[in-house]
């Protein structure tokens, strides 16, 4: 099966793959269960799609950054080779 696009799936799709999209999509008035595909819901919502994903992009992306940093701690007796 050869991947599409954000553009080709539908909002379910693009919701459930980035989390950050429901928060994005809410904020568009467009249901993240919605089945219809991404560029219809975005011009229905009186915005290009490319415009649209770049907002989940950068929200995905804010939302990594502020993250709480994972640190693991090795004992001296894994440090040994």
């Amino acid at each position: 099966m050869q991947p599409r696009n954000y553009e080709e799936q539908t909002i379910n799709e693009v919701a459930g793959r980035v989390p950050e999209a429901r928060h994005v999509l809410r904020a568009y008035h467009i249901s993240a269960s919605n089945t219809m595909p991404l560029d219809i819901a975005a011009a229905e919502a009186s915005v290009t799609p490319d415009e649209l994903l770049a907002v989940v992009e950068y929200r995905a992306r804010r939302r990594a950054r502020q993250a709480p940093a994972v640190r693991e701690y090795a004992t001296e007796e894994e440090l040994v080779a």
